[in-house]
């Protein structure tokens, strides 16, 4: 028996102690363990989980949005129906009825409206809701959403992101990120929260009895942290994990289902461009053309990945835009660049003005030392003398929020989703460690105008052309785009959402397949 199982082994078996004390029969329950290599991604409410793609899908499992989607598209949740109003600019959604939250209280329309205007007040890392104008409750069961301006993303982007809270509960918290008591985390999701460890990254929910999809097919959920996936796959210490590719044929004779996930991820170049020399494009685009990246993604990712786009948007998502400025590795236009930027080389140093080495930090997330090794090298052959610090995610992290870095390497998913997230890594100060936060008019206006637009193959043009003018900028380079293999056993048949859980996180661990399978 693993140690995980024991654990449960052990809970379990003190939960049937105390249910026997108050005569009530235990009943079956099975456990399905979920390995992660960080493994803490925050307390999981909406405040206080860690804002990433994991932190989202730990919190899902909790909270319900209005809408969510599935491997194909939109599917209700706590909205059955919804629809627009272009002269209203209104969405309307209808309600289901009879859905509880975890602690037995009804769920009512009430809430809906409570959780919109507290969102309002108090910073959501997930979605921005300054675009909503008023959210009134128009029927027992139906609540309409005004907008202030047109939105081609607000089902995507809000309606299916925000999770719904008990105004019960938060209509008295003033610091919700500081709330984390066992309250927070009552929602009407398919699981209920029993315990989270911050040290051990250990998460282990119970399946919700009274979910209103259909109690969940998997009793017991437990999420791990994991030092060596493949070997705690093999030994059945865990159901599910990534993998390295090197994995993938050993596990998939073993039987494990393995599942190759979209290129909707992926690692970037920040530029600090609020200082000398970064704040200079030509500069920029110098490094640009400094770095190699078909080697990148055949030494970092042994081939398994793509070369990153100037545009951001992966090569394989249906908003590429093939049309764009590109940096194909040229040393020579590099070298050319700099020295028309005033720096010249000497005996291979890159000397500025003054006759000084120049030098940069790298900051790197450790999950990516082997990138950070390679690009600096390649800095190091183009004569500047390079620092390298590898840091854990959150001081990598930290230190972009407050332009603390020369160069820093990061990565973020969500490149499969609606081109509104765009907004979100390219300009003002949402998400500012993942965001480039540049200040273009241009590039603002252009972000803007494609939010607004209704008609698909308009707004498809538009943010084709934000490509364009983002790779002419370059205020920050995306390297790669990783395959990323998942592998699991046959209990829960995982799926890619269609553009990703959320907002975007492209990740298999969609909570509609835990949902119970139907005769």
């Amino acid at each position: 028996m693993s140690t995980y199982k024991r654990y449960i082994f052990f809970a379990a078996t003190v939960l049937l102690l105390v249910s026997l004390v108050a005569c009530h029969a235990p009943e079956d329950s099975n456990t399905y363990i979920i390995g992660d290599e960080q493994g803490d991604w925050g307390y999981p409410s909406p405040f206080a989980v860690y804002p990433r793609g994991p932190g989202l899908v730990r919190m899902s499992y909790i909270f319900d949005t209005l809408v969510w989607k599935d491997e194909d598209g939109f599917v209700g949740a706590l909205a059955d129906e919804w629809s627009f109003d272009e002269s209203e600019l209104a969405y309307t959604f209808q309600l289901r009825e009879g859905v509880k939250w975890h602690d037995g209280s009804s769920f009512s329309a009430d809430d809906v409206i409570f959780t919109y205007r507290y969102l309002q007040e108090h910073s959501y890392p997930f979605a921005e809701t300054k675009n909503i104008d008023e959210v009134k409750k128009t029927g027992d069961n139906e609540v309409k959403i005004f907008l202030k301006n047109p939105d081609a993303s607000f089902i995507n982007n809000i309606a299916g992101v925000i999770p719904v809270l008990p105004e019960h509960i938060w209509k008295d918290i003033d610091e919700p990120g500081e709330f984390t008591e066992p309250e927070a985390v009552i929602g009407t999701g398919p699981y209920r929260l029993e315990e989270y460890n911050r040290e051990q990254g250990l998460y282990r929910y119970s399946a919700f009895k009274e979910y209103y999809l259909g109690k969940p097919e998997v009793e017991n959920l437990l999420m791990v942290k994991v030092s060596d996936p493949q070997l705690e796959l093999e030994r059945g210490e865990v159901d599910y994990a990534r993998v390295q590719p090197e994995a993938v044929s050993s596990l998939e004779e073993q039987g494990f289902v393995i599942d190759k996930g979209p290129h909707d991820w992926t690692l970037k170049l920040m530029f600090n461009h609020q200082e000398s020399p970064f704040h200079d494009k030509d500069f920029r685009h110098a490094l640009a053309y400094g770095l190699d990246l078909e080697e990148l993604v055949e030494r970092a990712l042994r081939g398994h990945g793509l070369p990153g786009n100037p545009g951001m948007i992966s090569p394989d998502s249906r908003w590429y835009c093939e049309d764009i400025p590109e940096y194909t590795y040229n040393p020579q236009k590099a070298k050319e660049k700099l020295e028309e930027a005033g720096y010249h080389l000497e005996e291979g140093r890159l000397l500025d003005e003054a006759g000084e080495q120049v030098t940069l930090e790298l900051l790197v997330m450790s999950d990516y030392a082997r990138e950070g090794e390679i690009a600096g090298r390649q800095l190091e052959e183009m004569g500047f003398e390079v620092e390298i610090r590898s840091s854990e995610r959150s001081v990598i992290d930290d230190a972009i929020r407050g332009w603390n870095f020369d160069l820093a390497i990061t990565g973020h998913g969500g490149m499969g989703g609606d081109p509104e997230i765009l907004q979100r890594f390219m300009v003002g100060e949402s998400s500012p460690h993942l965001n480039a936060r540049y200040d273009h008019t241009g590039l603002k206006d252009l972000l803007k105008k494609q939010s607004r637009e209704m008609n698909p193959d308009n707004r498809k043009d538009l943010v084709r052309e934000v490509q364009r003018v983002y790779a002419e900028e370059l205020p920050s380079y995306s390297l790669h785009y990783p395959a990323w293999y998942h592998a699991y056993t046959t209990e829960v048949d995982w799926f890619f959402t269609r553009d990703g859980i959320g907002s975007g996180t492209p990740l298999p661990l969609n909570k509609l397949a835990l949902k119970e399978t139907e005769d």
